[in-house]
């Protein structure tokens, strides 16, 4: 084998640029790598703080959705607005009117000294005025008291505002993050404010709809206790002094005639008063449930009115008490109704229970109506209305059977 031998002579120069060559773009490459595998991790971070925060935004979202009542929303606000960035306290204050913000709740320390802030001339109006959120990281203690009626242990705030229907209801504050609050804080709460603003917004609604119809119930009741009541009461007086004028006049059959009146109307009086004063507190409702109210519903007003009453029940369970206070309102205005409109003789309840679905009927065997001729002509359609508007807050269907001479059936179907 002839040994390899070198016929050029070789270029010792070109072969050290070439090696440089190599080891710089090798050298690039480890730094392009490093600075790749950086970018990555940094990615991988952002991704990482993304999915916390989405995950955290899903739970409150939940938390707040399974919530209506105003106080148990707000403290979730503070208790998450809170956890979200590390801050140690909250508070949230809501417009009253336009010149006044109103503290309506507050968690943590420190917390708030006072309990309304004006809009003018206070950092909360100027969160509300400019729509925008206010950071102070760092300022001396006193000062921020005095701007914005804290404590002198304050040391940063983050204020935002609370955004509903493109106006603005209130503000969210945060206070003393260790460091200060920067502005993935700002980004992180916005969202979480515009998230906060609108549970807020819906639980208010829904307290003054419960405000409403409370309101419209005593109404109803006081006009029933003038157009019952009152009316038996008068009744009683005229027959006490006819009764008084005919036995001075030595008529004495005239007499019973009148006394024989007013017994019957001061006992329909009492059959009246007695369902207004069911109808104001109806005691075991939300001790013993829906099937137990509406059994003392049937003894304490239709037995004692007369009526031969039965109440059949399949399936009984409890059910969350809001559906259980509509369903028995809905129960007893359509019992009013038999009562009052009906002439009838029988009245039958009946609840059935599944695992989807419940079902209320009551019927009577009464004179009944002519649906389409109630609806046209607009009499006596209150009762029917408001049956209608509660099945509707239920979103359950409702169902009306009648015909004059052949009774009333109504049904009313919610699905859980």
């Amino acid at each position: 084998m002839m040994p390899y031998k070198v016929t050029e002579p070789v270029d010792i120069q070109h072969l050290q640029q070439v090696i440089d060559t190599l080891e710089t773009e090798i050298s690039e490459r480890e730094r392009a790598s490093t600075a790749l595998a950086l970018r990555n991790a940094e990615l991988q971070g952002e991704l990482q703080r993304r999915l916390v925060e989405s995950e955290s935004f899903n739970r409150v979202l939940v938390s707040l959705l399974q919530k209506t009542v105003l106080d148990q929303i707000l403290d979730i606000v503070c208790a998450e607005a809170q956890s979200l960035i590390g801050a140690t306290g909250s508070a949230v204050l809501l417009l009253t009117d336009q010149a006044w913000l109103e503290v309506k709740h507050r968690l943590g320390k420190p917390l708030t000294t006072v309990e309304r802030i004006p809009v003018a001339g206070s950092l909360a109006g100027q969160v509300v005025r400019k729509g925008e959120a206010v950071r102070l990281n760092d300022l001396p203690p006193v000062e921020q008291a005095q701007v914005y009626q804290w404590p002198s242990e304050l040391t940063a705030l983050l204020a935002l505002p609370l955004h509903v229907n493109g106006g603005i209801i209130g503000v969210l504050d945060v206070v003393n993050k260790a460091g200060g609050f920067t502005e993935e804080d700002v980004r992180v709460m916005s969202v979480f404010a515009n998230q906060a603003a609108m549970a807020i917004e819906h639980a208010r609604l829904q307290q003054q709809a419960e405000q409403l119809a409370v309101l419209e119930e005593r109404q109803r009741l006081a006009r029933e206790l003038h157009d019952s009541v009152t009316q038996s009461l008068y009744s009683v007086n005229l027959y006490a002094n006819a009764a008084a004028l005919a036995l001075a006049a030595g008529k004495k059959e005239v007499t019973t005639g009148y006394l024989a009146e007013l017994q019957e109307t001061a006992q329909e009086g009492m059959r009246d008063m007695r369902l207004l004063i069911f109808q104001l507190h109806p005691p075991v409702l939300e001790a013993e449930g829906l099937v137990a109210a509406l059994q003392t519903r049937l003894a304490s007003v239709e037995d004692r009115a007369g009526l031969q009453t039965q109440f059949r029940v399949e399936g009984e369970r409890r059910l969350p008490i809001a559906i259980e206070e509509d369903l028995y309102w809905i129960a007893q205005e359509a019992l009013n109704n038999v009562r009052k409109h009906a002439v009838a003789q029988h009245v039958i309840v009946s609840l059935r229970f599944t695992t989807s679905m419940v079902r209320l009927a009551v019927v009577d065997d009464g004179v009944g109506f002519d649906l389409l001729a109630v609806r046209t002509e607009g009499r006596g359609t209150g009762g029917l209305r408001s049956i209608a508007e509660r099945t509707a807050r239920l979103g359950g269907r409702l169902t009306h059977e009648s015909k004059p001479g052949e009774g009333t059936r109504l049904t009313v179907e919610v699905k859980l």
